[in-house]
């Protein structure tokens, strides 16, 4: 039987240029031709204007990134002997953290996998499919995770909005063996409840853990702590186990639900008190008053998914700010987290802008990335994602 060939795609010299300095995107206004009716998920081999070699790559129709780079050489066409390959290089790097407290076994573009989360919770993973490229391949990717780690079982989470960027449907199924709804993991001797089904990310967040322990390890006995954007508690739950009083703000319900068992769980439900609120709207009402806290813990979700959406989403950081500001006490912490790619860059001038309004003065004590098992590749610069930054009220 006649084997088709791959179809090639050119690029245009920006895009080359990145692709030979180890970048993986390409966008669709970076391609020197016109891709035609190549299908959805379609591997191409990608060339550019002289007809060089650039790498086999995954054709989305409908995301602004027209292609993912899977490999750069040409023996390596996309298999499941790659696969299996890239799975096996990505659990070796992660040795020096136990299953046990949770672990990110495969980090997409950060483990030359694009569009492949795998995280681990104890015996159970966790799975996202993110592209259509990927989609043919479900089953080959479910049997050498099972093969590769005998976990109890294996849960798909793709039911994230990255899955419509791709033109592609929610799914949320087990794969392999079974997942129970509710899992505990340990991290730096406390336990965890993780929700593998409904919980935000694949149950947990994982990527925090850094930033965690430099918070808990400077905590102080009889401090206030004020954790916004909570989840499901874990910072304001860990610095009450530092002997602190923590008051733990979520808009939803059911993630205070688990707070209050975490809390429990832990032996301080005594210092964790739980506010169901919007964090925008609560602040604000904060502000006005004379509350005000030894630390107070900034974590919001995603503000931009785009450059377009930057704008407002600095408008929605400079709103926390102006209204968290005023509650620090003297000599007050606060830690911002930004999860958003396209305000990193950003962060530090929108805190300044926030503090003269506020009329404070502030320092720059401390400085924490995404956890190491979720890698930072420098010439990808997308996968610096998350930065956590510890700013003092200077008095």
């Amino acid at each position: 039987m006649l084997r088709m060939s791959t179809p090639e795609l050119t690029v245009n010299s920006a895009a080359a240029k990145r692709l030979a300095n180890f970048e993986c995107w390409v966008f669709r206004d970076e391609l020197a031709e016109s891709p035609g009716d190549l299908p959805d998920g379609a591997c191409v081999r990608m060339l550019d204007g002289r007809g060089v070699f650039l790498g086999y790559a995954f054709f989305s129709a409908s995301s602004h990134i027209a292609l993912r780079r899977i490999s750069r050489e040409q023996n390596e066409e996309p298999s499941a002997d790659l696969f299996r390959q890239r799975i096996r290089a990505a659990i070796a790097k992660r040795k020096a953290f136990p299953a046990e407290a949770g672990r990110r076994l495969v980090s997409s573009e950060a483990d030359d996998f694009p569009g492949l989360i795998v995280d681990q919770y104890g015996s159970v993973l966790v799975a996202q499919v993110r592209i259509a490229g990927l989609e043919p391949w479900r089953a080959a990717l479910t049997d050498i995770l099972a093969r590769e780690l005998k976990p109890a079982g294996i849960l798909e989470r793709s039911d994230k909005e990255f899955r419509a960027d791709e033109g592609l449907p929610e799914r949320r199924e087990v794969l392999h063996g079974s997942v129970p709804e509710r899992l505990t993991i340990q991290e730096n001797g406390l336990k965890w409840i993780v929700d593998p089904y409904q919980g935000h990310k694949t149950g947990f967040y994982l990527d925090q853990r850094d930033t965690r322990a430099w918070v808990w390890s400077r905590i102080q006995p009889g401090q206030k702590v004020l954790d916004v954007f909570a989840y499901t508690g874990v910072f304001g739950i860990g610095a009450a186990k530092q002997g602190a009083q923590a008051v733990v703000v979520e808009r939803q319900e059911p993630l205070l639900e688990i707070a209050r068992e975490q809390a429990v769980l832990n032996g301080v439900s005594d210092r964790v008190q739980t506010i169901a609120a919007d964090a925008f709207y609560w602040l604000q009402a904060k502000a006005e008053g004379r509350e005000r806290y030894d630390w107070v813990l900034l974590d919001p979700p995603g503000l931009s998914k785009t450059k377009a959406d930057v704008p407002q989403a600095r408008q929605s950081l400079h709103r926390l700010l102006v209204h968290a500001l005023p509650l620090l006490a003297p000599e007050g912490k606060l830690v911002l987290s930004i999860c958003t790619y396209h305000l990193l860059g950003l962060a530090e001038e929108i805190v300044r802008i926030a503090a003269a309004e506020c009329k404070i003065r502030l320092r720059i004590i401390g400085l924490t990335f995404q956890a190491p098992d979720h890698p930072w590749i420098l010439q990808v610069p997308a996968t610096r994602y998350l930065m956590s930054w510890v700013i003092a009220r200077d008095t």
